[in-house]
Order: C-alpha cells, then structure tokens, then sequence
C-alpha cells in the first residue's frame, strides 16, 4: 500500500513536470510568431502596398493631366471650326482633320508613358530599400519633365487659336479672346502687339482661300512639334525601359 501510494505521487509529480514543459513550449512558440514572424511580414507587405499606391496615383494624374491637354486642344479645335462654320464646311473639315490628327498623337504620347509607368513600378517595386527613394525621385523627375513638354505644346495651341481667331474672327468671340491676350501675364509684349495689331479688323479678309491658307501652315508646324515630341520621348523613355 505504502508503495502504491508513492508510485501514485511520482506518476502525478511526472504529470506536472511535463504539464510545465509543454506550456513553456507553447509560450516560447507564441512569442517568436508575434514578436518576430508578424511584424516582419507586415513590414513587407505595407511597403509593397505603399509602392503600388505611389505608382496608381503618379499614373492617375498623368492621365488626368493628358486628358485635361486633351481637351483644351480639342475645344480650341472646335471653336475654331465653330467661327467660321457660316463661312465654308472646307474650313471646317481642315480644321476637324488637325483635330483628328492631333489626338492620335496624344494618344500615342499617352501609351508611351503608361508603358513607362508600368515598367518602372517593376522596377522600384522590387528594388532595395536604400534605392527606393532614388528610383522614385528620378521616375517623378521624368513624369514632371514630359508633363512640362506636354504643357509647352499645349501653349503653343493656345497662341495659334488666339492667331487664328483675332486675324479672322468676328463679333463676341473676337473680343472675348482680345480681352484674354490683353490680360494674359504669360504671353510675351512682342507677341501681344503682334497679336493685338488685327484688334480693329473685321475679318474682312475672311475668305475661304486666305483663310485656310492661313492655318494650313499654323497646324502644320503644330503637328510636326507633336510629332518631334514623340519621337523623344521614344528614344528617351526607350533607354530607360
């Protein structure tokens, strides 16, 4: 009986012991897969996800800025057919064609800095840590720069539809875009008095012959700007990809 009962004892203080042992396994499991494991992958993760958003809003805008040039070329377009509609559907069909013309070529400077876009989000999304912050600063750099590009044409448009219509327009319109020149800080004295210099005239030389004469050559030297921009950028974004 005597023995029973510290065999009993030993069987339980056994049962204690590993009892212990397997809850102290467990804890130092728990620790290592909160502390350690988690954490590190979290860290990843939150980087990968903050890489992804950076790109989506760089590309965002992008578009948003090229359709925005987009259609201020279109609408500059469209009302100048719009002035001159009464006067012959030649002028309007010439004008419609530079349209034409023109937003294909946005369209393909847009593909080429999707492309872009994308294959640099590649690029830095895996890149280390420490090259990150490099990788980002050029790839907005050249997003800004192309932009800037895109603005400069946009410009010029905007001089050659003030030409256009000042020379030749008529009535409200005329003197709407009179007023714009005369306040528009950004344009040139010597531009401003070339442009103003048609203020009193009527439009009586508005002509379809003068007329198409005129801003054939306007939207030629527009198109060729377009063209060497694209051709640029190809070569440019090229080395890069």
């Amino acid at each position: 009986m005597e023995f029973f009962t510290s065999f009993l004892f030993l069987l339980i203080a056994l049962q204690c012991a590993m009892s212990f042992e397997e809850r102290d396994v467990l804890s130092h499991v728990n620790k290592f897969s909160v502390n350690e494991y988690i954490p590190k992958d979290d860290h990843v993760d939150h980087g990968k996800f903050e890489a992804t958003e950076y790109f989506e809003k760089i590309a965002a805008d992008f578009t948003d800025d090229v359709n925005a040039a987009k259609e201020a070329l279109q609408n500059m377009f469209l009302d100048v057919e719009a002035s001159f509609e009464d006067l012959s559907d030649d002028v309007a069909k010439s004008v419609s064609q530079y349209s034409y013309d023109a937003e294909e070529k946005l369209n393909i400077l847009e593909g080429l800095l999707s492309e872009y876009v994308e294959n640099s989000k590649g690029v830095i999304f895996n890149s280390p840590e420490e090259k990150k912050k490099v990788e980002k600063h050029k790839f907005k750099k050249m997003c800004d720069l192309i932009l800037g590009k895109v603005k400069t044409l946009v410009e010029l448009s905007t001089i050659n539809y003030y030409r256009i219509i000042i020379k030749y327009g008529k009535g409200d319109r005329k003197s709407d875009i009179l007023d714009k020149v005369k306040n528009d800080d950004n344009i040139s004295d010597e531009l401003k008095k070339e442009l103003l210099k048609y203020e009193d005239v009527e439009g009586k030389d508005a002509n379809v012959s003068n007329l198409v004469n005129f801003i054939t050559p306007i939207y030629d030297n527009f198109l060729q700007k377009l063209n060497a921009l694209i051709r640029e950028l190809s070569a440019d974004l090229g080395k890069i990809i």
